[in-house]
């Protein structure tokens, strides 16, 4: 097989790594059209507490990265991070409500329900979390629609490991 050829499936996955959800071209200043220009549709809009606007761009459910666009008053782009990281999930809390941390973090990359002790979900957030090999997962109450719990579980697709609550 010619070296070319050999080399195409790591550069067709380099290329889906830096694709159209990174928003590297983004500055701080662009209109939300120059934005939907740049990064195409989002996956998701949401506003604010504060009543401005968010725009998401996720690679899940299979990927471990999740951006967030925020506005200003203006409809100007004041930043973007990517939102999947131990620092932005410590914002979500018991009390919490599901469009809250949807807001905060995005869809979980694979939902369960439990019923012991009471119905509820579990959403799962594959994250990059080098060196470790974990999950962040919310437990959120059906009744109330409220997290009850977020912790650190170990990645079933990396077994061995030893998950931390919080």
């Amino acid at each position: 097989m010619r070296p070319a050829v050999r080399l195409l499936p790591f550069l067709l996955l380099a290329a889906c790594a830096s694709g159209p959800f990174e928003p590297t071209a983004v500055v701080a200043g662009d209109s939300k059209d120059d934005v939907l220009r740049k990064m195409g549709p989002p996956t998701a809009a949401y506003t604010m507490p504060d009543g401005l606007a968010r725009l998401e761009y996720t690679r899940m459910p299979a990927g471990r990265k999740t951006y967030m666009i925020d506005f200003d008053a203006a409809g100007r782009v004041t930043r973007w991070e990517q939102v999947l990281d131990e620092a932005h999930f410590m914002a979500i809390v018991p009390g919490l409500r599901s469009a809250d941390v949807l807001r905060l973090i995005g869809p979980p990359s694979d939902t369960a329900q439990y019923r012991l002790p009471e119905r509820g979900l579990t959403w799962s957030y594959r994250y990059e979390s080098v060196p470790r090999c974990q999950l962040f997962q919310v437990a959120i109450d059906v009744k109330t629609d409220a997290v009850v719990a977020a912790y650190y579980p170990p990645d079933p697709l990396c077994p061995g490991e030893m998950g931390r609550a919080i």
